[in-house]
């Protein structure tokens, strides 16, 4: 899983070269095409809705700053008990899986969706991408603080394919 995680660094450096929004939809381009067993689903298909379970699969300093409202963080590692357990019924839910482009939670939901699904779950779909893509379309985030506006670019590298630059933080702020 980890050689995984540091390849897919590598792979989002050579194959997006464009920033913002362009970046972002090639990189979603190459996701769906190297994870072709996993559903993908739009924002605007994944509404925040009792029957959706959003699943934020970044490090918890990402989480921190912004997630999408009432999103649980997993641990990309974490063992397909542990993440049941973690969530409790998942019978006739929709589980969204995002990071912060949709490479990490889309390895996570091929990983994971043979399990959620044997335990009832509707759907297991990666968010097309993830919460720079939720970020981009100005739709609701949240931190402990409450509304936020602001996104974890995870690091300079992946900044870049964040599409509003004015809004990004390392650290968790109220919204502005």
């Amino acid at each position: 899983m980890r050689q995984m995680l540091a390849v897919f660094g590598m792979l989002g450096m050579l194959t997006a070269c464009s920033s913002g929004q362009d970046g972002l939809d090639a990189l979603h381009a190459d996701i769906v095409s190297d994870y072709p067993t996993v559903a993908h689903v739009s924002a605007d298909a994944a509404p925040l809705a009792p029957d959706t379970i959003f699943l934020d699969i970044r490090n918890p300093e990402e989480f921190a700053v912004s997630h999408i409202p009432g999103a649980v963080r997993v641990s990309i590692n974490a063992e397909p008990a542990d993440v049941l357990a973690q969530l409790g019924d998942v019978s006739g839910k929709r589980v969204v899986a995002y990071c912060s482009v949709g490479r990490r939670s889309s390895i996570f939901a091929q990983e994971m969706q043979d399990a959620l699904l044997v335990e009832g779950a509707a759907s297991v779909a990666n968010l097309e991408g993830g919460v720079f893509g939720w970020h981009a379309q100005s739709l609701p985030l949240e931190n402990e603080k409450g509304r936020t506006d602001v996104v974890h670019p995870y690091d300079e590298i992946w900044k870049r394919y964040v599409p509003r630059q004015d809004a990004v933080s390392y650290t968790p702020i109220p919204a502005r």
